[in-house]
């Protein structure tokens, strides 16, 4: 009787901790719970200890780390696209990802170095080495990419251990110091500190970066070999000596183009100071008859066949190139096409007469606040809250094309001109951005699509100039469909068996 009364109530006290467990689980969210029942397992835990831990997790005194590779995978896919911020709420929430310091332990595969003061060829030598000896074996050389852009950073200085610099003023700073090591005193801290107070220098808010991707269908992703941190004061001989140096550099180093290939394109954003030196690079001779590409593009009419000293072409982003159109579209001033002004406000009357399109955005906020109406969500699409948005620029270049499928049976003459420019700007819009967003194109299809956009571009350049688009703008579209010419042809003759992939322009 005294062993069964015992036996009882020690089910009484797994009942009640059941009942507690269950109580825990069902009314509070337990913060990576999977986890804490991993280690109960591996670690042949009671049902009293697990409810302990249990408790310590929702205190935030208990923090189980034993991540699976997926969640290491997913807290790094976070943080690469949604930035520090979003890993942080998410490492807070139920879910308990990873934080950054703990991703830093498995993300620090290269040291990179950092210039300081101006770039160094010997930083772009250790980066290239960093960022391309240990690659996959058996990679076969392709064509290379050389891109440039600069990406926003807290304007404030920072101290470098490992070489005892001072890190954040921008590469003008190379011209005031002969060195910004700090040493054994506090002298060369305050001659920076005066120099930023007396504005003879400034602290940089953004990195310059320079990297190199491969054209090809593996191992294709953009990797830094520069980071300098720079200002707005910079001139395009400055850009100009900076992307010679890229170049040479990639062309001096055993691990640049003696391994992976030759520079055939050098790629920006469109900076405004960067465009004369890319034309300063990539204009310096014309194809000769002797040249390997010459026989290639030669037969092409309309071609610039002018090239880089080592037959590089200049490449504007697409997608920086979409954005910029869509902002012509917007603006206060339109486009001019045959004499008819496209505006902002022309476009909103049109899109109302399209009854087939979808005008939801793939935003949580729009799937959450369906309520608004057609005419909201166009005024939206024509005037956004982030002119940065891609998809957005992509499906109001998609729409606009979509209005020289009105019927047009029923127009009034008025109607019937403006109707027939857009349907010419629609044609020349459905060339430029299908090639990029049409997965059952062919390659033959995009390089005909983007030629096609490429002389309707021209012929109402010729006719309106300015008007219809700005010169720079237009002179990056035209450099981006020539630089699509040349990566077929280049890929060619390297090998006719390699593929292209104009998405990687």
């Amino acid at each position: 009787a005294l062993s069964l009364e015992k036996a009882l109530n020690r089910l009484r006290v797994h009942e009640e901790s059941w009942t507690t467990l269950l109580g825990l689980l069902g009314n509070q969210d337990v913060p990576a719970l999977h986890r804490i029942f991993k280690q109960c397992k591996r670690r042949n835990w009671s049902i009293e200890k697990l409810v302990e831990k249990i408790r310590d997790a929702l205190a935030g005194k208990y923090h189980p780390k034993n991540y699976s590779d997926v969640e290491y995978d997913l807290a790094t896919t976070i943080y690469e696209l949604g930035g520090g911020a979003t890993l942080f709420a998410l490492h807070k929430s139920m879910f308990a990802f990873p934080c950054l310091s703990t991703l830093d332990e498995r993300r620090q595969e290269f040291k990179l170095r950092i210039s300081i003061g101006s770039l160094k060829m010997s930083d772009l030598f250790h980066n290239i080495k960093i960022m391309f000896e240990d690659d996959t074996p058996g990679l076969r050389r392709v064509g290379m990419s050389l891109l440039m852009d600069e990406i926003s950073c807290d304007e404030r200085l920072c101290y470098l251990a490992g070489t005892d610099d001072i890190a954040g003023l921008c590469e003008h700073a190379a011209e005031q110091f002969s060195s910004m090591k700090v040493g054994q005193d506090l002298e060369v801290v305050r001659a920076i500190a005066q120099a930023v107070r007396s504005g003879k220098v400034d602290v940089g808010g953004e990195v310059f970066v320079m990297a190199m991707a491969r054209n090809d269908e593996v191992g294709y992703g953009a990797r830094p070999i520069a980071l300098v941190v720079v200002c707005k004061k910079k001139t395009y001989r400055h850009a100009s000596l900076t992307i010679e140096m890229g170049r040479q550099a990639w062309r001096l180093s055993p691990y640049g183009d003696r391994l992976h290939g030759p520079i055939w394109s050098i790629a920006s954003d469109g900076d405004p100071k960067r465009r004369p030196a890319l034309y300063l690079h990539c204009m310096v001779r014309e194809l000769l008859p002797t040249d390997p590409l010459f026989s290639q593009l030669v037969g092409l009419v309309g071609l610039n066949l002018w090239v880089g000293s080592g037959g590089e072409t200049q490449d504007l982003d697409f997608k920086h190139n979409f954005k910029r159109i869509c902002k012509c579209l917007c603006a206060r001033e339109g486009i001019l096409i045959n004499n008819v002004v496209i505006t902002k406000s022309v476009l909103a009357s049109w899109f109302a007469r399209l009854t087939d399109t979808d005008w939801s955005e793939d935003t949580a906020f729009s799937l959450l606040n369906n309520s608004s109406g057609a005419a909201q969500r166009i005024n939206s699409l024509l005037s956004p809250k982030d002119a940065q948005d891609v998809p957005r620029a992509i499906k109001l270049l998609t729409v606009t094309a979509d209005l020289r499928k009105l019927d047009n049976s029923n127009f009034d003459p008025s109607e019937q001109v403006t109707f027939h420019s857009l349907s010419l700007l629609g044609e020349m819009l459905d060339a430029l951005v299908e090639p990029f967003i049409n997965p059952d194109f062919s390659l033959s299809e995009q390089i005909i699509s983007l030629v096609k956009f490429a002389f309707i571009a021209c012929a109402l350049f010729m006719k309106h100039e300015g008007d219809f688009m700005p010169h720079h703008l237009y002179s990056d579209l035209q450099c981006m469909v020539r630089t699509a010419i040349f990566r077929v042809a280049h890929t060619k003759n390297l090998d006719p068996s390699m593929k292209v992939f104009l998405c990687l322009l």
